[in-house]
């Protein structure tokens, strides 16, 4: 210490058991308790560098009064890597199974089936008006059946042919496959032999 009552930042305060006991208000076995249990340390036999003590001793008491002990952190810290890793496996899958164009991104579908069914739907309006000039001239029911049959299904086959390259535009792909390119490493100017 200096001569104005101050520690120098570089100097450890070193106390003994009697003197931490105190301060912590219990026995010095109590102290040597917490050492056992490694909730602090000693620097010799009986010495404890006092700041890290009392920082360890309050870690100690925010976790207890917290109900967790040390081991319970650690292994709580350790689910949360687990839980990390496993995310950012499934991101790596689904990233990949849609780069293998086998799933489809949710604006990809909405897109194609908004379109498709604004199609069918513009179909099934018009049956009446373009069905009306064919059954005007017809008499027969069986007749009738027929020709509405044939346009009803001739808009459920257009709703029915489902093209998986709908879902994937050109401009899609090629920023997927940059996207890749970025995660693999540094950009480079050798482009691929075509």
């Amino acid at each position: 210490m200096s001569s104005t009552g101050k520690t120098k930042l570089d100097e450890r305060t070193i106390v003994n058991t009697k003197a931490l006991a105190k301060m912590f208000n219990m026995t010095e076995r109590n102290v040597r308790y917490l050492v056992e249990e490694g909730i602090i340390a000693r620097v010799n036999h009986g010495r404890y560098d006092l700041i890290d003590t009392v920082s360890r001793y309050i870690t100690f008491l925010k976790m207890s009064n917290d109900g967790l002990d040390e081991p319970k952190v650690q292994e709580s810290l350790e689910y949360e890597k687990w839980l990390h890793e496993k995310a950012k496996r499934e991101k790596a899958e689904i990233e990949l199974a849609h780069l293998k164009k086998e799933m489809h991104k949710a604006d990809e579908v909405e897109k194609v089936l908004n379109h498709m069914l604004a199609s069918f739907r513009s179909k099934m309006l018009s049956l009446p008006s373009k069905a009306a000039l064919f059954l005007s001239s017809k008499d027969d029911p069986k007749e009738i059946e027929a020709l509405l049959e044939r346009d009803i299904y001739e808009a459920l086959a257009e709703l029915a042919d489902y093209e998986p390259t709908l879902f994937f535009e050109e401009d899609d792909v090629e920023a997927d496959l940059d996207m890749v390119g970025e995660e693999d490493g540094p950009e480079t100017d050798i482009e691929p032999i075509s």
